[in-house]
Order: structure tokens, then C-alpha cells, then sequence
């Protein structure tokens, strides 16, 4: 066995060291998917400041009986698995800014419309602008946390929600995702609680990770999520009449937020909506919101468990 030293690449992943930083991108990936299929997407001067438009959904929703022959050969001849397939590699690895933009059009990779390939080009537009993002930790503290969130029922053909979560360490992003929910939500705290089932399933399964690796965490996890009602559910055993439709596994959140159970993994906190992180995994942003949450994905923007505590303190007594 021979030390080649510290890692630079791994699997079209580039490894860079600063001072006090260190940065996981996938520029020369990108590069390459973008140069591949530089036909389909426009002046090389277009590019895009969000994955998505905001309109996104309305022009799924779209028709495509109205298409002209060349219309649809054209949808017929793009290459929407392969750009698919390309896009989720960089949102599972180094862009949690694209992870919605994928998720939403990977429900359509069986029958692409001319809406949804539309998308893919305004996507890769994006990709083209922001080719060099990357993911940072720069961080000397662990300091592990989780936002969780759902937009309720914004999928309009199926009316299922989508969970968004995403866990920090080290000042940066360590796990994250964007999924439609299995089952339609009946109200938003439902689908709140859905999403903070799936995040707990994350962070004990990373808990136990760390453990197995010498790393316990003694203390428990600060977990952030902008649903009171969703948080009070998680707390208050007396099972509710309007929560009784709610799955019994959903309910196994409360042994792991109760602080004289068993587990006492995590520690839930309550905050805004302009301070939900997570939101940009649900639905589609634009402009400073979506440049908000973006930095702070990424870990351009660094922001502790505490600090997010205590500005959500200041706010409230304001």
C-alpha cells in the first residue's frame, strides 16, 4: 500500500484545501456535460440565476396536444434521461442548490413534455453560471444540526407534498434531499411531520455512524423546522383527534425528541420561515430569497446552531 497523500479527486469530485477551509466541487464534471450538450442549450451567453422559474409547476401543467410535428420530434429527440442522470450526480454530491430542480423533474423521466424539457435547458443554464460551486466546510467546531421542511401538496397532479431536509457539520452541508412524499397530507402539519420523520430517520442513522466511528455526540442534535404545530404534536403524547389519521410510524419522532426517553437524539426549535433553510429544497425560489438559502447550503454563508438560536431569540423579543 503506497500514500499518495492528501486526496485531490474522487470520482469527478475536487477536493481543495485552504487555510482554514475545505471545498468539495465538480467544476470540470460540469464542463463537460455542458460541452456535450452545448446544442440544446442556447447562446453561450444565456444563463439563469435560479435552477428554476417560479412558474415552474403552471408550466408542467401544460398540454402538449398543441404541438406542431416539429414540436414533438423535438421532444422526442432531447435527451432528457442523460441530462437527468447528469444533474443527479451533482445535486447528490456538491449542488444541494439544484437538489429540487432534480427531483421534480426526475418525476417525469418516463414521458419528458415539452415543459419539462424546457426546464432541463433552464437547469442546465443555471449549472452553466454557477459551474464552479461547490460545497465548504470552514467550521472548527462539528456542531451538527438539521433543517426540515415540506411544501404541502405542491405537486399539483398528484397533490403529494415534498419533504426537504438537510443536515450541517463543520460549518457546511453533510446530508440533504428533496423527495415526494409516499402519501397525500390532509393538512400542512401532516406534511410537516412526514418531513421531520424523514429527517430523524437521517440524523439517527448519521448519529450511529459517528458513533460507530468513535465520534458520540452526547449531546442532543438541534433540529430546526417552521411548523408550531408540527413541533407541538412531536412533543404532546395526548394523541389528538385531528392526528389520529396520521400512521403510527410517523409518531416514533416522539422517542426521539423526548428529553426523559430512552434516545433524546435531537432537540426540536421553532423558527421563521426566512430563516428555514431547508425551504429551498420544496419548491421553487427566486431572487434574494433563493440566494438566502443558497449561500447558506453550500456553506458560503456559515451560520452556527447557536447563532440561528439566538437570532430566533432576538427576533421574538423584538
Amino acid at each position: 500500500m503506497t500514500d499518495m497523500g492528501a486526496v485531490e479527486h474522487f470520482l469527478n469530485v475536487r477536493v481543495t484545501r485552504g487555510q482554514d477551509f475545505i471545498q468539495l466541487d465538480q467544476q470540470t464534471y460540469a464542463e463537460k456535460i455542458l460541452l456535450k450538450f452545448a446544442d440544446f442549450l442556447g447562446p453561450s451567453s444565456k444563463i439563469r440565476k435560479s435552477p428554476l422559474p417560479l412558474d415552474a409547476m403552471d408550466r408542467i401543467n401544460q398540454a402538449d396536444s398543441d404541438l406542431t410535428p416539429e414540436e414533438k420530434e423535438g421532444v422526442d429527440n432531447y435527451p432528457y434521461r442523460s441530462l437527468l442522470g447528469a444533474m443527479l450526480y451533482l445535486s447528490m454530491n456538491t449542488r444541494p442548490d439544484i437538489a429540487y430542480a432534480v427531483g421534480l423533474l426526475s418525476r417525469y423521466a418516463s414521458k419528458p413534455t415539452r415543459a419539462t424539457c424546457y426546464l432541463m435547458t433552464y437547469l442546465l443554464q443555471y449549472v452553466r453560471g454557477t459551474v464552479r460551486k461547490g460545497i465548504r466546510f470552514s467550521s472548527k467546531h462539528f456542531d451538527m444540526h438539521i433543517f426540515t421542511d415540506a411544501d404541502w401538496a405542491g405537486d399539483v397532479v398528484s397533490r403529494r407534498s415534498t419533504t426537504g431536509y438537510i443536515v450541517f457539520a463543520a460549518g457546511g452541508p453533510l446530508i440533504w434531499q428533496s423527495i415526494l412524499q409516499a402519501t397525500v397530507s390532509t393538512s400542512s402539519m401532516q406534511s410537516e411531520y412526514q418531513a421531520m420523520y424523514a429527517g430523524m430517520q437521517e440524523l439517527v442513522w448519521l448519529r450511529g455512524v459517528l458513533d460507530e466511528l468513535g465520534l458520540r455526540l452526547r449531546e442532543p442534535t438541534p433540529f430546526f423546522l417552521d411548523s408550531q404545530s408540527a413541533r407541538d404534536l412531536a412533543l404532546n403524547p395526548v394523541f389528538h383527534k385531528r392526528s389520529k389519521h396520521i400512521e403510527i410510524k410517523y409518531h416514533w419522532v416522539r422517542e426521539h425528541v423526548d428529553p426523559d426517553g430512552l434516545f433524546n437524539t435531537a432537540i426540536l426549535y421553532h423558527v421563521g420561515t426566512d430563516d428555514q433553510t431547508a425551504d429551498i429544497f420544496t419548491k421553487s425560489l427566486c431572487g434574494v430569497t433563493f440566494e438566502k438559502h443558497r449561500k447558506r447550503c453550500l456553506g458560503e454563508d456559515r451560520k452556527s446552531s447557536v447563532e440561528v438560536i439566538r437570532e430566533k431569540t432576538f427576533k421574538r423579543r423584538k
